[in-house]
């Protein structure tokens, strides 16, 4: 007849592993909620033949907390998320249809008293370049300036289209090593159709 586990062993058994889940869990980055500070502003979309464009910026700007983070030398970044959906109406939910990234990277170069500046959309570089001043760098990181952001096709043709952005950044860090974000809550855009490419 087989003997039950003591107590005991199974106590040494939980602790080690009920401490580790809890440091597994600290060490996620925490988010905060932006929406009382800092919001996505109105979100505006336009066609160039089949690209859509997006533009927004936050309002009222970075915080004073992000501002002295990019002035400290530390690579400062906010993350945009874009996404596409079909209107359908009241009676049913909206249709999903495509998502993107924007990031955008500013950061202090002491030695030439600049900022280098660069732009990726799903991880891919679309740009990196300096700027003399750290109003302009702010400037790249609140705002989306006409990012083609979305490629029109015969599955969107004729639908009621809108698009919804927002934004995260870092805040810092907690406890010495757990990463801090803030997030905005989502701004829709007015509702659209694409009615294909122009001649």
């Amino acid at each position: 007849m087989r003997s039950s586990p003591r107590p005991g062993k199974w106590r040494r058994v939980a602790e080690p592993c009920g401490a580790l889940l809890l440091a597994l869990v600290a060490l996620r980055p925490c988010v905060a909620s932006a929406e009382d500070d800092c919001r996505v502003g109105p979100v505006a979309v336009s066609l160039s033949g089949r690209d859509l464009r997006v533009d927004t910026a936050l309002r009222p700007g970075l915080t004073a907390e992000v501002v002295q983070r990019l002035s400290s030398g530390l690579p400062t970044t906010t993350s945009w998320e874009i996404r596409l959906y079909v209107d359908r109406g009241l009676l049913w939910p909206d249709g999903f249809k495509d998502h993107r990234r924007y990031d955008v990277t500013a950061t202090y170069r002491p030695l030439s008293s600049d900022y280098s500046v660069e732009r990726r959309l799903d991880g891919k570089l679309l740009e990196a370049r300096t700027v003399p001043t750290r109003a302009t760098a702010a400037e790249a990181l609140e705002s989306v300036r006409a990012l083609p952001s979305f490629l029109m096709g015969p599955h969107l043709l004729d639908k009621s289209l809108y698009v919804r952005v927002r934004c995260t950044w870092g805040t810092g860090v907690a406890l010495g090593v757990v990463p801090t974000n803030s997030v905005t809550g989502w701004t829709r855009s007015e509702t659209f159709t694409w009615t294909g490419e122009k001649d």
